[in-house]
């Protein structure tokens, strides 16, 4: 019983003395290793941001190229507008990218046709492989007074539009790459125009998070963190949101709020700029009443911005579980070797006991 009695003391002692190694091993773990690792996490949403970039990029880009290509063709064919409709439709049907394609032309400039001349060509949206085309008439919307064809008209320049939704159906969000189409003279007669549906791009966007989730990162994958990711443009418009953007009221700039000393005027001014941020994970914000890491980057060649939105609980929480694991594991193969103790302890002392019995 002596025997037993002294083991168990001496067990119970290493015991305690292991929880209070524990505990301190953990504080230091914690301050000196999971701060990185919760950084880590959060800047591992800055790659995935770069490659969501990437593919919006060369999505407007093949856009871009596939409008271009064709306004040499146009502006020397302007004699024959029979022949502009297979140019919507061979642009709409390069890829899935192109969601419609049409070219507008300055009041009665075919009085022969129409006073609003607009041939136009879009995929059927129940048989994508299907191309419809149709020339609108003086019936249809009056796009000679709308701000996107004065604009371009009177600026003689190409660009993204702002955000609008289909004609067609008034519910599907776009967005359309524009640009002026001149006669012998130099004088801009029609804008050439093709949009990308943001739902689709919305969409594809989401899938790239999925196929690009970092499965060979040296920091485990514990959960899937809850990030949202916008692209907005440098007044804070949204043009994708993941619930759509007809559901996100306001701009992004009203969801924002500052958190601590934190300037929120020069973050603002900042994204307004078109600057790309700069290791935000030491900065917090609010974001819709939520503690977040923001990062964000220009679009090439657009007034927009891709924005990343990070949860900082779910971070958080990330490096506290991995802190755990560790510890763990720590306190396994410390629970192993007091076992061990205990039974070497119990050994010896029945032999010490036997050999002062004889």
């Amino acid at each position: 019983m002596i025997r037993r009695n002294i083991a168990n003391r001496i067990t119970g002692r290493l015991i305690m003395w292991m929880l209070v190694l524990l505990l301190v091993l953990s504080g230091v773990f914690y301050y000196w290793e999971v701060r990185n690792i919760i950084r880590l996490h959060a800047e591992l949403y800055h790659n995935k941001m770069l490659i969501g970039y990437e593919y919006t990029r060369r999505i407007l880009s093949d856009v871009y190229v596939s409008v271009t290509n064709n306004v040499s063709y146009l502006e020397q064919s302007l004699d024959h507008p029979e022949s502009h409709m297979d140019v919507m439709k061979q642009i709409v049907s390069q890829g899935n990218r192109v969601h419609s394609c049409g070219i507008n032309y300055i009041d009665n400039y075919y009085p022969q046709k129409s006073n609003q001349f607009h041939p136009l060509a879009w995929r059927n949206a129940d048989n994508p492989d299907e191309i419809l085309t149709k020339e609108k008439d003086d019936d249809d919307s009056n796009y000679l007074n709308a701000t996107w064809f004065r604009s371009a008209i009177e600026s003689d320049s190409a660009r993204w539009t702002e955000p609008f939704f289909d004609n067609d159906d008034r519910n599907t969000a776009l967005t359309a790459y524009i640009v002026p189409i001149h006669n012998a003279a130099g004088k801009p007669v029609a804008v050439l125009h093709a949009s990308i549906s943001l739902d689709w791009l919305t969409n594809k966007l989401s899938k790239t998070d999925i196929k690009y989730n970092d499965p060979n990162s040296s920091i485990p994958n514990i959960f899937e963190l809850k990030s949202k990711r916008f692209i907005i443009d440098y007044a804070g418009r949204f043009l994708t949101y993941p619930g759509g953007v007809q559901n996100m009221e306001g701009t992004f700039f009203t969801h924002l709020k500052p958190r601590g000393n934190y300037d929120i005027e020069l973050l603002i001014e900042r994204m307004e700029t078109g600057k790309t941020s700069m290791n935000e994970s030491d900065v917090k914000y609010i974001f819709d009443n939520e503690e977040c890491y923001l990062f964000f980057t220009p679009v090439k060649h657009t007034d927009w911005m891709m924005v990343t939105v990070v949860p900082c609980q779910s971070v958080n929480t990330a490096g506290l579980v991995y802190c755990l694991q560790i510890m763990s594991q720590v306190f396994l193969i410390m629970l192993v070797l007091i076992l061990i103790n205990y039974f070497y302890l119990r050994r010896e002392t029945n032999l010490s006991s036997r050999a002062r019995s004889f």
